[in-house]
Protein backbone atom coordinates (compact mmCIF):
# COMPACT_ATOMS: atom_id res chain seq x y z
CA UNK A 1 0.00 0.00 0.00
CA UNK A 2 1.30 3.45 -0.86
CA UNK A 3 2.37 6.12 1.45
CA UNK A 4 -0.56 8.58 0.42
CA UNK A 5 -3.43 5.16 0.85
CA UNK A 6 -2.08 4.20 4.11
CA UNK A 7 -1.91 8.21 5.66
CA UNK A 8 -5.90 8.86 3.96
CA UNK A 9 -6.61 5.79 6.25
CA UNK A 10 -5.23 6.81 9.26
CA UNK A 11 -7.26 10.55 8.05
CA UNK A 12 -10.32 8.50 8.07
CA UNK A 13 -10.15 6.58 11.14
CA UNK A 14 -8.79 9.69 13.29
CA UNK A 15 -12.15 11.15 11.74
CA UNK A 16 -14.14 8.07 12.63
CA UNK A 17 -12.85 8.84 16.08
CA UNK A 18 -13.69 12.02 16.48
CA UNK A 19 -17.72 10.88 15.39
CA UNK A 20 -17.30 11.88 11.77
CA UNK A 21 -16.69 15.39 11.95
CA UNK A 22 -13.89 17.70 12.66
CA UNK A 23 -12.16 21.00 12.08
CA UNK A 24 -9.44 20.27 10.04
CA UNK A 25 -7.31 22.03 12.09
CA UNK A 26 -8.02 19.63 15.11
CA UNK A 27 -6.99 16.81 12.66
CA UNK A 28 -3.50 15.66 14.04
CA UNK A 29 -3.08 13.98 11.09
CA UNK A 30 -3.66 15.94 8.31
CA UNK A 31 -1.63 19.03 10.52
CA UNK A 32 1.24 16.47 10.46
CA UNK A 33 1.25 15.94 6.62
CA UNK A 34 0.83 19.70 6.08
CA UNK A 35 3.65 20.72 8.12
CA UNK A 36 6.20 18.03 6.90
CA UNK A 37 5.03 17.32 3.47
CA UNK A 38 3.38 20.61 2.53
CA UNK A 39 0.19 21.68 1.99
CA UNK A 40 -0.51 20.71 -1.63
CA UNK A 41 0.56 16.87 -0.55
CA UNK A 42 -2.20 17.18 2.18
CA UNK A 43 -4.66 18.61 0.21
CA UNK A 44 -4.16 16.07 -2.90
CA UNK A 45 -4.89 13.16 -0.24
CA UNK A 46 -8.47 15.24 0.78
CA UNK A 47 -9.35 15.59 -2.82
CA UNK A 48 -8.75 11.88 -3.62
CA UNK A 49 -11.20 11.32 -0.37
CA UNK A 50 -13.71 13.83 -1.67
CA UNK A 51 -13.44 12.12 -5.48
CA UNK A 52 -13.95 8.62 -4.03
CA UNK A 53 -16.84 9.62 -1.41
CA UNK A 54 -15.41 8.88 2.00
CA UNK A 55 -16.06 12.60 3.33
CA UNK A 56 -17.19 16.08 2.20
CA UNK A 57 -15.24 19.12 2.90
CA UNK A 58 -17.50 22.34 3.98
CA UNK A 59 -15.48 25.30 4.87
CA UNK A 60 -13.06 23.99 7.41
CA UNK A 61 -14.63 20.84 8.32
CA UNK A 62 -14.58 17.20 7.62
CA UNK A 63 -17.07 15.03 7.46
CA UNK A 64 -17.42 11.46 6.89
CA UNK A 65 -19.62 10.14 4.29
CA UNK A 66 -19.35 6.19 4.99
CA UNK A 67 -19.20 5.38 8.54
CA UNK A 68 -16.44 2.81 9.71
CA UNK A 69 -15.29 0.86 12.59
CA UNK A 70 -12.17 1.36 13.59
CA UNK A 71 -9.91 -1.04 15.99
CA UNK A 72 -7.20 1.65 16.55
CA UNK A 73 -7.10 4.59 19.11
CA UNK A 74 -6.01 8.10 18.79
CA UNK A 75 -2.26 7.04 19.97
CA UNK A 76 -1.79 4.39 17.48
CA UNK A 77 -3.48 6.19 14.75
CA UNK A 78 -0.97 9.42 15.33
CA UNK A 79 2.14 6.94 15.87
CA UNK A 80 1.46 5.29 12.53
CA UNK A 81 0.99 8.75 10.91
CA UNK A 82 4.37 9.88 12.28
CA UNK A 83 6.36 6.86 11.52
CA UNK A 84 5.35 7.25 7.46
CA UNK A 85 5.13 10.96 7.15
CA UNK A 86 8.51 10.64 8.53
CA UNK A 87 9.78 8.24 6.15
CA UNK A 88 8.35 9.94 3.07
CA UNK A 89 10.03 12.87 4.37
CA UNK A 90 12.95 11.51 4.40
CA UNK A 91 12.96 9.84 0.81
CA UNK A 92 12.32 13.37 -0.18
CA UNK A 93 15.55 15.13 1.05
CA UNK A 94 17.93 12.04 0.34
CA UNK A 95 20.40 12.95 -2.21
CA UNK A 96 20.36 10.80 -5.12
CA UNK A 97 22.33 7.98 -5.64
CA UNK A 98 25.81 8.32 -8.50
Amino acid sequence: MSPEARLALLLLEELELRNGKAKLKYLKVYRMMTYWLGPSYAKAILDRLVSSGYIVIKGDRAELIRRFKTNKNHSQIYRGAREIIINAYLSTQRPPNK
